[in-house]
């Protein structure tokens, strides 16, 4: 069940291995932090998407078999920002498709905003309103794979999902952020991430505004009345969530990736004041397109480009070829992880999208993860483990909320919260660990190619990982992904020596609540003077303990030396009462003689052997017999446990 990674030896229970000496300084545990108070739940620069769970009280369930397929969306717009009553008009075409016989009205999610008429096929036809939905009659019945086109023209303000607003230098900026619902309110469509497709937006505005969309530009028209159309198209699959636009009177910087041999246009839309910034903040991105498309698959787009866009949003946006950056420039590229994550949800998110938001940790939690592996890349191990350290203790400070629930299908209130970016991530950093390198990067590159432009949930993710590995990884996503919490360990060990050799015994304890057990294959440093040797047990009980027979004074032990395993580790005393030989959990008088003839008569060790050694010298000798002599008759001080 567990593949072992490097060759590192694993431990069978049961068995005393002698193992040779090697050396290490003592490392201290990872315990859980005190919290006080409310601790922040949600990533970083992550505000917009937490706000736009207003909208809506619950979680939206997938519906792969709606009544139609939506195979592209026409949006377009005109703005008039100056107009208080009605800032924008708009007409969308719907082009789709029946899934079912005798489809005769079709629902659309569309939210505020006034209908000023509909039609289909071009001939004006009926329709009604809900507070969230628009029913539009098709006037005749379509058979399941017939075609239709639905226009529906409209006017108004939008309440949410597309904004006007001014940056802090006093200039407009109008732009659109819809995930995860709020796609309905600037225009009507099936406003759930499993249905995919194709895109164009038109729009116009007054001139002197740059507008960035989705894949690429494909005209600009200046119409004559100091307004100018910029109409973009994307040819390949998207969400609703993901088709955006965004406009100001921006500076145009430009670079470039080499992908597959061929070049991908990288652009930088900023404001004129951060274009020094800017040049800074994203110089890395054409390197991370690169990075990303040797460790997984290519740039999921050819043919379109990638292209940082500034926006006022609180945070960043993933938005499918053109990510929307509300994160403050600063010009020291502190925020270079950020630019990672957003550039990897173009593998992840936008090319293989969640199918619904149930499974967003299929997003985040794969994003996150990417930042750490830029990171491990660019800049080493020590960097890398230092940003899923920062991970880890936003974990813990969130215990209390998000991660009292599974990533999978989290509260409403946390579906972009820690647990989804912070643990989601780690779970992809121990699946890592459970694979090795090769058959976990090849198993991401095969769901990718899997569903290529196409929605997954999490079920599929884990199919194909198992199908890749060769391995059943029913147990590690039933307590990782579908389970609460995380596990957490009291660990010590004590040792003491004998007739040349040296007795260490080790203790492990769970104490979570929820789930009451973890399964984990868990790593160990022991060090003594000459060097390190590694070795690893399955920690399938919520107490374990065993123990090694060393030929050399151990020096350290360190539980997860190369941090894969998710776990608040406590280093506590050893879990025994010390001369206690017989481990009936009394200090007596037939202790002294278990020791007396474990030393002259050759008995065999209690364990831990380190019971013996009371006066905690390190070894068992007749020192250890006047201990307990000097204990029982002259009140002298009780047994001690071994070293350290």
């Amino acid at each position: 069940m567990h593949l072992l990674r490097n060759g590192k030896k694993k431990l069978s229970l049961g068995l005393v291995l002698v193992l040779p000496v090697f050396s290490l300084a003592y490392t201290p545990s990872k315990p859980e932090p005190e919290v006080s108070g409310g601790a922040p739940e949600f990533n970083q620069f992550e505000e917009s998407k937490s706000a736009s769970l207003g909208y809506f009280s619950q979680a939206q369930v997938a519906d792969s078999a709606h009544d139609y397929d939506v195979t592209k969306y026409i949006i377009d717009l005109k703005l008039v920002p100056a107009s208080p009553a009605s800032k924008v008009t708009g007409r969308t075409t719907i082009q789709a498709k029946s899934q079912i016989d005798n489809l005769i009205t079709v629902v659309l999610d569309f939210v505020g905003m006034t209908i000023d008429s509909c039609k289909v096929n071009s001939v004006s036809t009926s329709y009604t309103r809900s507070v969230n939905q628009l029913f539009v009659d098709l006037q005749v019945s379509y058979d399941s794979g017939g075609s239709f086109a639905i226009d529906v023209f409209y006017h108004g303000n939008p309440s949410g999902g597309l904004y006007f607003s001014t940056n802090d230098y006093g200039t407009a900026v109008y732009y659109t952020f819809a995930e995860p619902y709020a796609a309905r309110y600037w225009f009507p469509c099936y406003d759930l991430p499993s249905d995919k497709a194709r895109c164009e937006v038109k729009i116009t505005l007054p001139s002197g505004n740059y507008v960035v969309s989705n894949g690429i530009l494909y005209r600009v028209t200046d119409n004559g009345d100091e307004t100018t159309t910029y109409h973009w198209k994307e040819n390949y699959f998207l969400s609703t969530y993901l088709i955006s636009f965004s406009s100001s009177s921006f500076a145009q910087l430009d670079t470039f990736a080499i992908v597959a041999g061929d070049t991908l246009p990288v652009q930088y839309r900023v404001y004129p004041q951060d274009s020094s910034k800017a040049v800074i903040d994203f110089k890395k991105t054409p390197e991370m397109i690169e990075y990303f498309s040797d460790l997984w698959y290519p740039y999921p787009f050819p043919g379109d480009k990638y292209c940082m866009v500034q926006a006022e949003l609180a945070g960043a946006m993933e938005h499918q070829t053109c990510t929307s950056w509300g994160v403050p420039m600063t010009g020291d590229a502190r925020y270079e992880h950020i630019v990672a994550h957003e550039l990897a949800h173009h593998w992840w998110g936008n090319q293989v999208t969640c199918n619904d938001f149930a499974n967003i940790w299929l997003n985040e939690g794969f994003a996150s993860y990417a930042e750490v592996l830029w990171i491990e890349s660019e800049y080493g191990t020590t960097a890398k483990r230092n940003h899923l350290a920062a991970f880890e203790g936003n974990i813990y400070a969130s215990r209390n909320g998000s991660v009292k629930y599974p990533i999978y299908n989290p509260p409403e209130t946390y579906l972009f919260g820690t647990a989804v970016y912070k643990k989601g991530a780690w779970v992809l950093h121990m699946l890592r660990y459970l694979l090795g390198d090769s058959l976990s990067f090849g198993g991401l590159k095969a769901y990718g190619q899997q569903y290529s432009y196409g929605t997954a949930n999490t079920e599929q993710f884990k199919a194909t990982m198992e199908g890749y590995s060769g391995q059943d990884l029913d147990w590690f996503f039933d307590q990782w992904v579908y389970s609460p919490n995380y596990p957490r360990h009291n660990w010590s060990w004590v040792y003491t020596s004998i007739a040349g050799k040296y007795y260490l015994d080790v203790s492990l304890k769970q104490t979570q609540s929820t789930p009451a057990l973890y399964t984990l294959p868990i790593e160990f440093k022991l060090s003594t003077a000459a060097k390190d040797t590694f070795f690893t047990i399955d920690d399938t009980t919520r107490e374990l303990h065993f123990n090694l027979v060393l030929n050399s004074q151990p020096t350290g032990l360190f539980l997860d030396p190369d941090y894969w395993i998710l776990t608040s580790d406590t280093l506590t005393a050893y879990p025994h009462l010390a001369g206690d030989l017989d481990g009936n959990s009394l200090v007596l008088l037939g202790d002294m003689i278990t020791l007396i003839n474990t030393i002259f008569r050759s008995a065999a060790l209690p364990s831990p052997a380190a019971a013996a050694d009371v006066n905690g010298d390190c070894r068992i000798s007749l020192a250890d017999v006047i201990h307990f002599v000097n204990y029982f008759y002259r009140f002298g001080p009780p047994p001690k446990q071994g070293c350290p």
